[in-house]
């Protein structure tokens, strides 16, 4: 077990041998971190090779700053110009926090930033103050996700993260307009493993739970509602597109290859509406009455979304963080090549 302080310590210093301004660095390490605190493991320190690569091939800028495009005081619009896109984030959510605080909502749009991880890693600090924050993200130069109804890869899991306080916990949700995501299928194909259930389309539009289908044969993900209701999954995600992609302007009309993530962020302060302890007690009191429903399963009580990524935080801060053994063979690999202990 590691500590999350020497995990972020020893990605830190990577990043900043590979010549990123230490604000970015420290920022990106943290997230990753983050997630394998909350046990988004997908989305954690297995993401720094490719972190890595992308930097080596000059994917991913190590310095510089974003451009702000427009600001109309509310609403704001950055290019992120191939930045770190966790440092991107994490700037937008803090600016949309700030503005939130004096209009009531505030929405913040990057175009061109770089990969951003785990989304509900960046939760827990704007709920802290009263807030409720919202992530939506989409890639229009990758494409793993066919339309509902298709056999050729389109659009991209397309992950979206909504967080709310409560009198006891927080409430945060984080999810995708696929079944799976991009990221758990690398995994799958790392580890050699299949998954539990068919969601995924082979080239012809065969269901299948075979993730190198996906990889090495043009197969596809399934939109969230699988075969049957995959027309749902399919309207979030458009949705999705047109809110990062359409409102930030970095749609696929530009052809670009490389990582061009688009983010839609906005934070809302409860008290330019009903005010935060009557948001707050509405939402405990719902909280309360899932919590309680009665369970199909009499030893499995209904669980709300983030409940079990901040009992795992927990038990990571006090316990240090679960790391696999196939990402940490490979941090174990990136500490000999840049000749960083991981300690």
């Amino acid at each position: 077990m590691l500590t999350q302080y020497e995990l972020i310590n020893f990605c830190t210093s990577i990043f900043k041998k590979l010549g990123m301004d230490y604000d970015k660095a420290r920022d990106s390490s943290e997230i990753l971190v983050e997630a394998d605190m909350m046990g988004h493991s997908t989305h954690g320190v297995r993401l720094l090779p490719q972190y890595i690569r992308d930097i080596e091939a000059g994917n991913m800028k190590v310095s510089g700053n974003q451009i702000t495009i427009n600001d109309t005081g509310s609403c704001i619009t950055i290019d992120g110009d191939n930045l770190p896109g966790i440092w991107l984030t994490k700037n937008g959510l803090k600016l949309s926090a700030e503005r939130a605080k004096i209009h009531g909502v505030s929405t913040v749009l990057i175009k061109n930033s770089h990969h951003n991880g785990a989304l509900a890693a960046y939760m827990l600090p704007i709920v802290e103050q009263g807030l409720v924050p919202i992530i939506k993200c989409s890639v229009p130069s990758s494409a793993t996700v066919a339309p509902f109804g298709g056999t050729k890869a389109l659009l991209t899991p397309n992950p979206m993260a909504l967080a709310f306080p409560t009198n006891d916990e927080p409430v945060i949700i984080d999810i995708s307009a696929s079944i799976t995501t991009s990221n758990m299928i690398a995994d799958k194909i790392v580890k050699n493993e299949m998954f539990d259930f068919n969601c995924l389309l082979t080239k012809d539009g065969v269901p299948t739970n075979d993730p190198k289908e996906v990889y090495e044969n043009h197969g596809t993900v399934m939109p969230l509602g699988g075969l049957e209701y995959g027309h749902k999954g399919f309207g979030l995600a458009l949705g999705i597109e047109a809110l990062s992609q359409g409102l930030s302007g970095s749609g696929r009309t530009r052809k670009i290859k490389s990582m061009n993530l688009s983010i839609y962020i906005q934070v809302i302060d409860p008290n330019a509406f009903a005010g935060l302890e009557t948001f707050k007690n509405e939402m405990s009191y719902l909280y309360n009455e899932c919590i309680n429903n009665p369970p199909i399963n009499k030893n499995k009580k209904v669980r709300m979304p983030g409940q079990n990524a901040l009992l795992k935080r927990k038990y990571s801060v006090k316990n240090g963080i679960y790391i696999s053994k196939e990402t940490l063979k490979t941090l174990k690999e990136i500490s000999k090549k840049f000749d960083i202990v991981m300690e």
